[in-house]
């Protein structure tokens, strides 16, 4: 199977329980794998024939920004769902969503989640 994959785009948000989470922006690494026959974009060289990533980090951005949910799990179910709704060759997505700047106590390099979505489930 081909993917598109978007890896590690810096964002700033957000999303978070805790008040301070809320009250200024924080860091997300946000890595975005699309599933998807790339053979008819490598056979005819035309962006209408793939999935354009351009287009994706637009809609991750954009959701980010919009964004005022607690969970990281609900910022990556909607962007799922917006991605394959977008790309009708889309046959599967996954995102994985990492936050450095968590407010934890204690060494880490980031904490965070990774969900996987297909069009039929």
């Amino acid at each position: 199977m081909d993917k598109v994959v978007l890896n590690r785009i810096e964002l700033l948000g957000k999303i978070g329980v805790l008040e301070e989470e809320k009250r200024s922006a924080q860091r997300y690494w946000i890595t975005i794998a699309i599933g998807a026959d790339l053979r008819r974009a490598g056979r005819s060289d035309r962006l209408d024939a793939t999935i354009d990533y351009a287009r994706v980090f637009g809609m991750a951005k954009s959701l980010m920004e919009a964004s005022d949910c607690d969970l990281l799990e609900t910022y990556a179910e909607t962007l799922a769902s917006q991605t394959l709704a977008a790309f009708e060759i889309a046959e599967w997505v996954s995102v994985e969503i990492l936050k450095p700047d968590a407010p934890i106590e204690g060494s880490f390099e980031s904490v965070g989640i990774e969900i996987t979505r297909t069009r039929n489930g």
